[in-house]
């Protein structure tokens, strides 16, 4: 028992979202699985280019010599600080402190120290140009500062809700509920990083999970990823396209490269 209260008060300071997995190998045939914090998959990294890229890619990001960075990372305890949209022909849509802008992918590049790329596997011709006409759209938009200040409580309560003592369906109740109390009454119309690109996938018809876009952080996007273990149900689990650029970091243990056959098989 005391074991038990050791591991919950851990995975509660942790603040990763864990689950019971069926195992048949494991002494109980269960596995208690905790969301993975690296940015690859559980093999390592593939390197990528621009050539890799597809418009309406999701890119997660972050910035080692940024404060900023460093303290959404610290805490919402997940290795990515920004998320964004690459819109091909090397420009990238997101909203940063500034407002909603479009940069060129070398200046996001340039900007950051570690780019992973996922996509939605079942985006066509149609919803990439719905997902880039809301992106030339809202640039010039303002950022949703007080969204940011509005996650800190909702960051704090939802670590309770995704204790493993938590059966999944009462976690996203407790998840629900949270969010309802500390965020929602205040929604607005400006956007943070992560907010954009869920309303830009729901404005494309192809919502990335059912949350409101303003509950989301850039780390429950990536854990909405295929083999992860997510806080907030995707619609259709990403796919892991590469790394742009990669650091290591106290959540991206390291930047190995996948062997090339392992790579070849992985790809989409």
């Amino acid at each position: 028992m005391r074991i038990m209260v050791y591991v919950l008060l851990a995975l509660l300071l942790n603040g990763c979202a864990a689950q019971w997995k069926s195992d048949r190998d494991a002494a109980l045939g269960m596995k208690l699985k905790i969301q993975r914090n690296a940015t690859g998959d559980k093999n390592g990294i593939r390197p990528v280019t621009e050539q890799d890229l597809t418009a309406g890619d999701m890119l997660f990001s972050a910035d080692d010599g940024g404060f900023n960075s460093l303290a959404i990372r610290l805490f919402t305890h997940t290795s990515v600080s920004h998320a964004s949209i690459y819109l091909g022909e090397g420009e990238v849509a997101e909203a940063v402190g500034s407002g909603v802008r479009i940069i060129s992918l070398q200046d996001a590049l340039q900007e950051n120290s570690l780019i992973a790329a996922y996509r939605r596997p079942d985006l066509n011709a149609q919803d990439i140009a719905a997902i880039q006409a809301f992106a030339r759209e809202q640039a010039g938009e303002k950022y949703n500062l007080f969204g940011i200040v509005k996650q800190a409580p909702y960051s704090a309560v939802r670590k309770v809700c995704e204790l493993p003592v938590i059966p999944r369906g009462f976690r996203h109740l407790c998840l629900n509920s949270a969010a309802l109390i500390t965020i929602t009454p205040f929604s607005g119309e400006k956007y943070f990083c992560s907010q954009f690109v869920v309303a830009a996938f729901n404005h494309a018809g192809k919502p990335l999970t059912a949350v409101p876009p303003e509950w989301i952080s850039p780390g429950d996007l990536l854990h909405m990823r295929e083999g992860d273990i997510p806080s907030m149900v995707p619609a259709v689990p990403l796919q892991y396209i590469g790394h742009l650029s990669c650091s290591v970091s106290l959540w991206n243990k390291h930047c190995r490269i996948v062997p090339e056959q392992t790579a070849a098989a992985q790809l989409p």
